[in-house]
C-alpha cells in the first residue's frame, strides 16, 4: 500500500477532521474507534458498537 501523509492541526476544542479521500479509502464510517499508544494513535471502524439501552 502506498504511504500517504498530511499535516494537519486540531481545532480549539482538540478535533482533528479526517480527509473525506482518507475516509473513502478506508472505509470510515460515522463511528471510529481510536487506540493510543506510544507510537501513536490508530484510526478504524469499531468491532462493536455501544449503543446506550434506556433504563427504565
Amino acid at each position: 500500500m502506498e504511504k500517504i501523509g498530511v499535516c494537519k492541526e486540531l481545532d480549539s476544542l482538540g478535533r482533528l477532521v479526517i480527509p473525506k479521500e482518507m475516509r473513502e479509502m478506508f472505509q470510515l464510517e460515522k463511528d471510529v474507534e481510536l487506540i493510543v499508544t506510544a507510537e501513536g494513535v490508530l484510526v478504524r471502524n469499531p468491532k462493536y458498537k455501544l449503543v446506550k439501552r434506556e433504563t427504565k
